[in-house]
């Protein structure tokens, strides 16, 4: 699969604005990312999603999903703050529309407000014109709250990708 440029603009729900992270604007933001990135928050990630010690451990895990994917920065439109993040990755598929690989985290402060449901929602919206194309979403077999977002927005278990440890979800959009 060739990794594509994603298609997908900055958006906004009824709390959050996501944009693209900015390496200009945003390097003051890699402080409050370590308060996001949390042992707890990244406790169901995969080994190279995990971020090194410290302020130069966020600074190289940003660039790392930089160099493979459209970062977005998810902030509390009332208050500021940066509540989350979302990592896009666009690949062609041969004979399948594009597929858009997608992975957010939220801040343990955020969780059980129904942010990840919006942010997702608000997504699939955003990437309506873009169509069509597919969405992909996976979460470990544990994360029974990832589990309930992705089906509630739709997406559908995919066997085929899924495998032991992962349960692999697909949402099409035309």
């Amino acid at each position: 699969m060739e990794v594509r440029p994603v298609p997908i603009p900055d958006f906004d729900t009824a709390r959050l604005s996501l944009r693209r992270w900015r390496p200009e604007e945003d390097r003051p933001a890699l402080a409050e990312l370590g308060k996001v990135l949390t042992p707890r928050v990244l406790q169901h990630l995969p080994e190279k999603l995990q971020p090194g010690p410290g302020k130069a451990g966020i600074a190289g895990w940003v660039e790392d999903r930089l160099a493979e994917s459209a970062l977005f920065v998810a902030r509390s439109r009332v208050e500021g703050h940066i509540a989350g993040l979302m990592i896009l990755a666009a690949f062609d598929a041969p004979d399948a529309p594009l597929s858009v690989h997608v992975g957010y985290v939220l801040a343990e402060a955020e969780w059980g407000k129904g942010l990840a449901s919006e942010l997702l929602s608000g997504l699939i919206e955003a990437a309506r014109p873009a169509a069509p194309l597919r969405l992909i979403g996976g979460t470990v077999r544990e994360n029974a709250a990832s589990v309930r977002v992705l089906e509630k927005a739709g997406f559908r278990r995919d066997p085929d990708l899924s495998d032991d440890g992962t349960i692999m979800f697909v949402r099409d959009l035309l």
